[in-house]
């Protein structure tokens, strides 16, 4: 005979794993079956935005891919945020020979470089279509632009690309790519759920006037978590906002090693959820709660009644089983390697990471209030 707890454990645990498997089929397999894009074939002028920093060491490099690409009809436009070695004199001399290259710079450190830096840019594109770039930018297809303009109609106001880092020796390069793809996998999930929103600024073909056209970083300056992105998640509708998972269109970066940089990954991607829509951020935790409750309420019923072991380790596998297809034909289709097993492990602990982020955040905000 079953108790009152039993039944209502058991309830539980039905509805919860219903639930994960609504998100996994309904939400996350979207973006896995997504079909392959139809490519127009029409050019428009874009503009390539990189905001750097003392750059010398890399700068030429950069320049040299950035204007190599299989298309005509683009600017790179460069900040030079205030550079203190010689990247500007690099740049100046760069931009006497290429006409793709065009130099601004921001004249003094400021409080909010980046905001400015990305204003600064924006004003002096030429182009309606903006893409923004990282000068850790490494990898790109020859014909990343020619695609990526040509998943535009005239509904599409953005295109959302992927974007990480280049595979290196080392469990924090590991754990970023992870962090990266997990965020890509979520995002992505949700534009075609039809409640777009994004973790990343870069490698997203978008309209100049979704900038200008809601007053830019206006009243968003001391929200320094997060700059486009903040614009970009006020200002996607469901239907202006195209998702694709084309490697071709994918740019990866070659970041150096730094410990801190996965932390400010997570804590930047908890803030970002916490700015958002209030349907996607209970959609979001709903999500996170449930993925943690599944093992939970199972090993407690399997230790309350352990002569049914076997039918909830079977609900477990089906859930288990099903969430590794979605990652294995997600890393697939992004030609993304060696990440298989990590990516599974690191979906199931991400909640955990998240709460810890969230509440440790919240712990020193609240320390400083009163110091």
């Amino acid at each position: 005979m079953l108790t009152i707890t039993d039944m209502v454990l058991l309830t539980i645990f039905c509805v919860v794993f219903i639930i994960q498997i609504y998100y996994l089929l309904g939400i996350y397999l979207k973006l896995v079956l997504h079909k392959k894009e139809n490519f127009t074939g029409e050019s428009l002028p874009v503009t390539l935005i990189v905001s750097l920093r003392n750059e010398e060491e890399r700068i030429r490099d950069l320049m040299e891919r950035l204007t190599s690409l299989a298309y005509e009809d683009y600017q790179v436009i460069v900040i030079n945020e205030f550079s203190e070695d010689n990247t500007l004199e690099i740049l100046n001399v760069l931009a006497e020979t290429n006409p793709h290259i065009k130099i601004t710079s921001l004249s003094q450190e400021t409080r909010f470089l980046e905001k400015q830096a990305i204003n600064l840019g924006m004003k002096a594109a030429k182009a309606p279509w903006i893409v923004q770039l990282t000068p850790d930018t490494h990898t790109l297809h020859n014909e990343w632009l020619t695609k990526l303009t040509g998943l535009v109609d005239k509904n599409t106001d953005a295109v959302v690309a992927y974007s990480n880092i280049e595979r290196a020796k080392g469990f924090r390069n590991l754990i970023i790519r992870l962090e990266r793809f997990n965020q890509f996998m979520i995002s992505g999930s949700w534009i075609l759920k039809g409640l777009p929103f994004v973790f990343s600024e870069n490698n997203i073909l978008f309209r100049k006037t979704l900038y200008f056209g809601t007053q830019g970083f206006r009243m968003k300056l001391n929200r320094n978590f997060a700059n486009l992105e903040l614009i970009f998640n006020e200002n996607f509708s469901r239907d202006n906002v195209r998702i694709t998972t084309n490697p071709d269109l994918s740019v990866h970066e070659k970041m150096e090693d730094d410990r801190r940089e996965h932390y400010k990954l997570i804590r930047k991607s908890v803030q970002i959820r916490q700015s958002l829509s209030w349907a996607i951020k209970f959609s979001l935790f709903i999500d996170d709660l449930t993925k943690i409750l599944l093992p939970a309420i199972a090993t407690t019923l399997v230790i309350m009644h352990p002569e049914y072991w076997i039918t909830y380790s079977a609900v477990l596998v089906v859930y288990y089983t099903t969430l590794l297809i979605i990652v294995k034909k997600l890393l697939n289709r992004l030609k993304e390697r060696k990440i298989f097993v990590s990516s599974f492990i690191y979906i199931l602990i991400k909640p955990f990471i998240n709460w810890w982020v969230y509440w440790s955040t919240y712990l020193i905000h609240h320390r400083n209030k009163w110091n």
